[in-house]
């Protein structure tokens, strides 16, 4: 019988919709890993930024540089807000009389509400009771100042970078649920007078005028919309407003009306006020059941991962998704809370360029990418602040990958294997695991792991095989297309 060299080069990416066996070929599983041309490696890990914690559950962060270059983050829990400095030290700048909002989403009811008897234990009930969300403020930027909204309190407020004050109320400024600072320097306040389809906004450079005159360009407009608006995002070209149904784009005219707003997506609402991120003149979201982007028009975005996410989350935490990039990966992370969980505990990954789906990565509240600081920094729901990308301290946790089964042909010939030829960057780094089965849902053989050497000694019989990939120690290793020496044979 013939000896064939049998890549098990995969395309990047975990694919996980469906069944194991339908993502035969790729890669089912993965934790702390991450694919770069074509090649498997670890992310980096992470350590510990700030000596104290903040109070509260952290559901915003934000990053900028003062007049003078000294970078800053502004934190708000659903309690607090903190300004921190590049040394990782904390401030409270809580306005006074700040309304201290919810830690968690709550509904209206509970055990026992309803009728008895009707409908069964376990399954889902219609959606007739009101959800009241978490808390999740929204933060931006007015030059060198720090401004911040939270549903749940209305007011906007003005951190003016001195530790020892506190942030306090805008003059003038309406009540509103979110807000955004658009590059021609206006603030955008949205759900404005208590009106959820209202947008208004302040005089040109100054954010204490917001009474329209003849002289000003301070105004307001209701979209017409069913959807309650929910959050803003700039990208070239303009600036996206998000309600909970649809999409809308404010452009800047300069004429009567300042600005013009079209609607540019419908049945695309947000999930949450943070699950955005802009990639220039691209917007991506997550809705409540799928992913959506924007690219001059919006479209659904082909998620590979889809069945794994909405397929166990928890529907009743969904304000709390929040979306962060990841630039140096060209990476966005979404974390999300998995339906046995009242807080976030997963990770979901696209990697905008060369358009595939991750999962398993550290679960954090909230985060920024880098740019002002090294490194991206994010909030634990421990409190503290961590730089990430930085080493390979991973808390105790193991990267790994693994894949789907690998057949030959249809799965109809038996795969007879003895030696693997291993392609990595440094011999040790890895170890393999190989698993086999003669069907899908048969039984398992697992046989190693196995350190790598080249060769290395491996004995596998089945019709089907599956690799796991696991990291044998804290280092910037590589796996490329390793080689099975293999032969098939027939059903006996």
């Amino acid at each position: 019988m013939m000896t064939a060299y049998f890549p098990l080069s995969l395309p990047p990416g975990v694919y996980r919709n469906g069944t194991e066996f339908e993502s035969k070929g790729r890669y089912y599983d993965a934790s702390l890993i991450r694919w770069i041309d074509r090649d498997l490696r670890p992310i980096g890990g992470w350590q510990k930024r700030s000596v104290s914690q903040v109070t509260g559950a952290a559901r915003a962060i934000q990053a900028w540089r003062d007049n003078s270059g000294a970078t800053w983050l502004g934190i708000a829990t659903h309690s607090h807000l903190y300004a921190s400095n590049r040394a990782g030290d904390i401030y409270d700048i809580t306005p006074t009389g700040f309304v201290v909002g919810r830690s968690d989403a709550v509904t209206g009811g509970g055990y026992g509400m309803g009728d008895f008897g009707v409908g069964f234990y376990g399954t889902p009930r219609p959606d007739n009771t009101l959800i009241q969300d978490a808390t999740v403020c929204t933060l931006d930027t007015w030059g060198q100042n720090l401004l911040m909204v939270s549903p749940d309190d209305g007011k906007i407020y003005e951190w003016a970078l001195n530790t020892a004050s506190p942030a306090a109320a805008v003059a003038n400024a309406p009540s509103c649920k979110a807000l955004v600072v658009t590059p021609e320097r206006f603030v955008l306040a949205l759900g404005a007078a208590n009106d959820q389809r209202n947008v208004a906004w302040c005089d040109q450079e100054d954010n204490t005028d917001w009474t329209p005159t003849t002289t000003n360009q301070a105004g307001s407009f209701p979209l017409q919309t069913a959807g309650s608006l929910m959050c803003g995002k700039v990208i070239q070209g303009g600036t996206l407003l998000f309600t909970d149904v649809d999409a809308w784009l404010a452009a800047y005219t300069a004429d009567t009306l300042v600005y013009r707003f079209t609607r540019v997506g419908s049945a695309c609402g947000v999930v949450s006020r943070q699950c955005v991120a802009a990639l220039d003149a691209r917007a991506v979201w997550m809705g409540r059941n799928s992913f959506w982007l924007y690219n001059g028009y919006v479209q659904p975005l082909a998620c590979e991962v889809a069945d794994y996410v909405f397929s166990d989350i928890n529907s009743l935490q969904l304000s709390k998704i929040y979306a962060v990039r990841n630039s140096a990966f060209d990476e966005i992370e979404w974390h999300y809370c998995s339906s046995g969980s009242n807080e976030i505990d997963r990770c979901v990954i696209w990697n905008y360029r060369d358009n595939y789906w991750n999962i398993g990565r550290p679960s954090r509240l909230c985060g920024t990418d880098r740019g002002v600081f090294q490194h991206p920094i994010m909030i634990d729901a421990d409190g503290y602040l961590y730089d990430h990308e930085v080493g390979f301290n991973y808390d105790g946790d193991i990267p790994y990958a693994e894949s789907g089964p690998v057949e030959i042909g249809n799965g109809d010939q038996m795969i007879y294997a003895d030696q693997l030829i291993p392609d990595e960057r440094t011999a040790g780094q890895v170890t393999i695991t190989l698993t086999t089965r003669q069907f899908p849902n048969g039984a398992a053989s697992v046989h190693g792991p196995y350190a790598l050497a080249s060769p290395t000694n491996v004995r596998i019989t089945g019709r089907q095989a599956k690799m796991r990939y696991t990291a044998a120690m804290m280092a910037d290793w590589r796996v490329g297309s390793p080689r099975l020496a293999m032969s098939g044979g027939g059903r006996r």
